[in-house]
């Protein structure tokens, strides 16, 4: 019959999938009782509730029932005091004080070397630290026009918990995979598409992840899926400095940054957080768009301001970041986005956008796309 020792041994097998350490150095296993061939375990959680309790839970029962004599394992799972989760943080933060690569804990997934550009030429993040702005459609947009001008485009939504690419493209069912990897789902025009919800059962299943759970969904959406050889990939972020952006400035070659704001000092002052939190990943900004910056009267096409003047032009020229212009309020989006069918707006503000996005991405990596030289995946549906 197998110990108690022994058991510990092969309990430290079982890794925690969110810290990356195994359950018995993390001090989860907080029972182990012995009963013949039958085994009680108590396993506390980190988190109550943790969506990952299944994958602990079967594996526990896997390495416990490779040792001799033990035929039954049943785990009860509870869930750590507020006391002891924080013991764990200061624990964790010790031990990644003490590694010689700073943030790496021992037995801790890296997750911050960069990882390969493949066969992307430019990758675009686009953000806001406010949500609201219409982030979303503002890369949805730039994909089109960029899709429209004969460009091989793909957009990775790093929005992990309120993705929303794949619904406005009209996108569903989950994608394949080989063993070249996962293929991206194909909008009408021809652009590449991985979102989290074309992964999750139903559309509407919540995300309830952490943040290292997140980062790693992230780094595998980028280079588990089979992009093949593309001229732009477009970054849709989430709000926030948070983990995700951290994840895609440390771990995406990303080559510049389009920040995107609506005119109200309000999202102004959010705003300027995202600005200086990719300044100091030194990541080059390609500039500023204003989103919903005003509205066409469809009598008599005067603008009209729904905001106050929001002095963009005024902010960037201070923040030393170039104005790329800005983007109406278009009932025509609302009505496309709903029918999935996003890929068939166009408009000159958005082109006058994509065209000053092209130059300061020429200037800043000297290479200037030429859609000529790639062979198009599908023409544009009429």
């Amino acid at each position: 019959m197998a110990t108690k020792e022994q058991m510990l041994s092969k309990l430290r097998e079982v890794v925690d999938p969110e810290i990356g350490l195994n359950i018995v150095d993390l001090g989860m296993v907080r029972g182990l009782e012995i009963n013949g061939p039958s085994v009680n375990v108590d396993i506390a959680l980190t988190v109550k509730g943790c969506p990952l309790a299944s994958t602990i839970e079967t594996d526990v029962n896997r390495v416990l029932t490779s040792l001799p004599d033990v035929s039954k394992v049943s785990v009860k799972m509870s869930s750590m005091t507020k006391e002891e989760v924080s013991d764990l943080s200061l624990r964790l933060q010790k031990m990644k004080s003490e590694q010689k690569s700073p943030g790496k804990a021992p037995g801790m997934s890296a997750g911050i070397d960069k990882l390969d550009k493949k066969g992307i030429q430019h990758i675009i993040a686009v953000m806001s630290g406010k949500g609201g702005v219409g982030k979303s459609y503002v890369t949805a947009v730039i994909a089109t026009e960029l899709r429209r001008q004969g460009y091989e485009v793909g957009i990775l939504d790093a929005d992990i918990t309120g993705p929303s690419i794949a619904k406005i493209f009209g996108l569903s069912g989950k994608p394949l995979a080989d063993e070249i990897g996962v293929a991206p789902k194909i909008t009408e025009t021809g652009i590449k598409v991985i979102s989290m919800n074309l992964l999750l059962d139903t559309p509407d299943t919540p995300v309830i992840w952490r943040g290292p759970i997140i980062n790693g969904v992230i780094r595998q959406l980028f280079n588990d899926v089979n992009w093949g050889d593309l001229h732009f990939l477009l970054v849709d972020l989430p709000p926030g400095t948070g983990d995700a952006p951290l994840t895609v400035f440390q771990s995406l070659p990303v080559e510049t940054v389009v920040i995107v704001t609506t005119p109200q000092d309000l999202s102004m002052l959010i705003v300027r957080k995202s600005i200086n939190m990719t300044k100091q990943m030194n990541v080059p900004i390609a500039g500023i768009v204003e989103n919903m910056s005003y509205m066409k009267c469809p009598h008599c096409g005067d603008e009209i301001h729904m905001f106050q003047d929001s002095g963009i032009e005024r902010a960037s020229t201070s923040l030393n970041v170039n104005f790329l212009g800005k983007l109406p309020f278009d009932p025509e989006v609302n009505k496309l986005a709903d029918q999935g069918k996003i890929d068939r707006y166009t408009s000159e503000p958005t082109a006058q956008l994509v065209r000053k996005i092209r130059n300061e991405i020429t200037q800043l990596s000297g290479i200037t796309a030429k859609p000529i030289a790639w062979k198009r995946s599908s023409e544009p549906s009429s």
